[in-house]
Order: C-alpha cells, then sequence, then structure tokens
C-alpha cells in the first residue's frame, strides 16, 4: 500500500484520533489510522478505564463493608482480584471492539 493512497494519516485512535479519521472520512476523505498496539489509545487500555472499573469494584467492596450502618447484614465481605481483572479486561476489550 502506497503512503499516495491516502488524504490524511491519522497516527494514533484515541480520543482525538478517532473523532478525526471520522470527521474527514465523512468528507470523502481517504484516511488511514495508525496504532501502536491496540484500538482505543491510552485511555481505554491502559488509563481511563481500566482504572474506574478497578475503582468502581473498590467502591462495591466498601459500600458493601458498611451495609450494617444500614440495616443490611451481609457476610464478611471478600475481594477476588483475579475476578476484578477480569471484569476489567472484559471491559477494556468491548470498549476497545467499540472503537475499531
Amino acid at each position: 500500500m502506497n503512503i499516495k493512497n491516502f488524504d490524511a494519516i491519522v497516527v494514533g485512535s484515541g480520543q482525538a484520533g478517532n473523532p478525526l479519521a471520522r470527521a474527514l472520512a465523512g468528507e470523502g476523505w481517504k484516511v488511514a489510522v495508525i496504532e501502536r498496539r491496540y484500538a482505543g489509545g491510552t485511555c481505554i487500555n491502559y488509563g481511563c478505564t481500566p482504572t474506574k472499573t478497578m475503582i468502581s469494584s473498590a467502591r462495591v467492596a466498601y459500600l458493601a463493608s458498611r451495609g450494617k450502618e444500614f440495616g443490611v447484614h451481609t457476610e464478611k465481605i471478600k475481594v477476588n482480584l483475579r475476578e476484578v481483572k477480569k471484569r476489567k479486561d472484559r471491559i477494556v476489550l468491548r470498549f476497545r471492539e467499540g472503537v475499531r
């Protein structure tokens, strides 16, 4: 494939790259998007999304531990980090695939 076949080349498929590529393509431009590893950029794959999913799990554990204050009695709270990571991985994969 020759670089001359494109009107624009967008480096990175993150928060700025994808909207730019879509806008240009919507105007009829031939656009190539170059991504080093995974579609979605840093936010989806390493930053915002993974962090927020794990923080959400921690928040649920925290709230469950305070249940007695609200009249909700639960057994001993246990956090399974493997399950937390699997949940995070599923969400990241779903977001990444949505970007494609």
